[in-house]
């Protein structure tokens, strides 16, 4: 039977108008007669604004002091997504799993952290946690907007010091024509990488490294994770970065254009070389997918996590040795790698960097690798294509923290900033 007459029940509010009634509220207008207004219960429209303004608990899980896993659990659909940051299957908080059952999730709390509480799953506070965000458990959970990220600043006691061995260098030449040493500690647990030496001048790109660590970490963007240290060579200190040694655990890295030379294809083809940014990023996740066998989805998202990420610290230095696959040596098969490399940012690519009359001066050296696209642009590009807080929910602003406060730095943070709060 038809229903001419759109008999039933009808939805009282649009989408639209719980973001319009979200903001009123925020600006100070009670409940009472928002929904007197749009004629609605009281109870009714608080449960709509409850559901719109919900966002999923976020649990950091460490061991040994790193973070090893971010786990986001939605107590509303009672579902669990993962971001591993480490290779370590055994430092992971569910091992290979990046969506684990809901009662697995549970175990994992209460193993975890309840018990050293003496809460069990049966008790109240348990089962109020999503209700209440319970103070027992705020100690390990954070919301997006709750917690100010806090980067390691130069205090020479919060940034331990590497003595490097001639035989423990690897390289002491950077790609970007500058002078920038290598080396793995003699244990070879660790990956020491100094700051670029450029033009005589040394770059900061070692604090890039570490903010780019922090908003991968906010995005839910798996990465090496790089800390400051002090790289010591002879009679020589050097601002650095530190990080676990990957190849330990049967990983590596293979770039992009070493692939496609298995393929007898390269990135400086006619056939790459012609085609807008988006369309290029989608050819790389399509070789990504063939040659390692991988879900188109997954390279696609990859590709994408690394353009997000060069756009918001204006990384130039992605070229296509840069990005590839890691290659799993005890499983012989390929996987999406962590993230790294990404030190040349926020002006620490160009030894040029304090010179420039102005702003828009300094940007003419800025651009989105490899792309080659103005990371302005390209991040808007981006958010046409994929919609980009659909994606990285919960991340109403990009905190870059206080490692750099050079003035080009915090203007291109500023308008960075500006811009992502206007996506979608």
């Amino acid at each position: 039977m038809r229903n001419e007459r759109n008999a039933g029940r009808k939805k009282r509010i649009t989408d639209s108008q719980i973001e319009e009634i979200n903001r009123r509220h925020y600006s100070g207008e009670s409940i009472s007669k928002l929904a007197m207004e749009y004629g609605i219960t009281k109870q009714g429209l608080s449960k709509r604004l409850k559901e719109y303004n919900y966002v999923p608990v976020r649990l950091e899980y460490y061991v040994d002091g790193d973070l090893c896993s971010l786990i986001e659990a939605d107590f509303h659909k009672e579902k669990v997504h993962v971001i591993n940051y480490t290779i370590e299957l055994s430092k992971t908080a569910f091992g290979y799993k990046l969506t684990p059952e809901w009662n697995e999730f549970l175990d994992f709390i209460e193993e975890n952290y309840l018990w050293s509480r003496g809460i069990n799953k049966g008790d109240d506070s348990f089962l109020l946690i999503d209700k209440t965000f319970d103070s027992s458990l705020k100690d390990i959970t954070t919301k997006c907007d709750r917690k100010k990220i806090e980067l390691l600043t130069d205090r020479c006691e919060d940034i331990p010091e590497f003595r490097i061995r001639r035989e423990d260098v690897l390289l002491y030449r950077s790609d970007t024509d500058g002078y920038q040493m290598k080396a793995l500690t003699s244990d070879r647990k660790k990956f020491i990488k100094s700051q670029a030496v450029m033009a005589g001048i040394k770059m900061r790109d070692h604090k890039v490294e570490v903010i780019a660590t922090e908003i991968c970490r906010q995005l839910g963007i798996p990465c090496v994770v790089q800390r400051l240290c002090r790289f010591v060579y002879g009679e020589n200190e050097y601002g650095g970065v530190y990080s676990d040694n990957f190849e330990l655990d049967g990983y590596i890295f293979i770039s992009f254009e070493s692939l496609l030379e298995k393929k007898h294809i390269s990135s400086n083809d006619g056939e790459f070389i012609k085609l807008d940014a988006i369309s290029k990023l989608k050819w790389c996740a399509a070789k990504l997918s063939d040659i390692g066998k991988l879900e188109i989805e997954t390279t696609e998202k990859y590709m994408l996590d690394l353009a997000v990420l060069d756009c918001l610290i204006g990384n130039v230095d992605r070229h296509t040795r840069n990005f590839g696959l890691f290659y799993n040596v005890q499983k012989d098969l390929f996987e999406i790698p962590l993230v790294f490399d990404c030190g040349m940012g926020l002006f620490e690519h160009d030894n040029y960097r304090d010179r420039y009359s102005s702003f828009e001066a300094a940007m003419n050296n800025v651009y989105v690798s490899p792309y080659g696209v103005d990371p302005f642009e390209m991040l808007v590009m981006l958010d046409r294509e994929y919609k980009l807080r659909s994606i990285y929910k919960g991340v109403e602003t990009i905190d870059y923290g206080n490692l750099l406060d050079t003035p080009y730095a915090l203007e291109y943070e500023r308008r960075m900033n500006e811009l992502w709060q206007r996506l979608g």
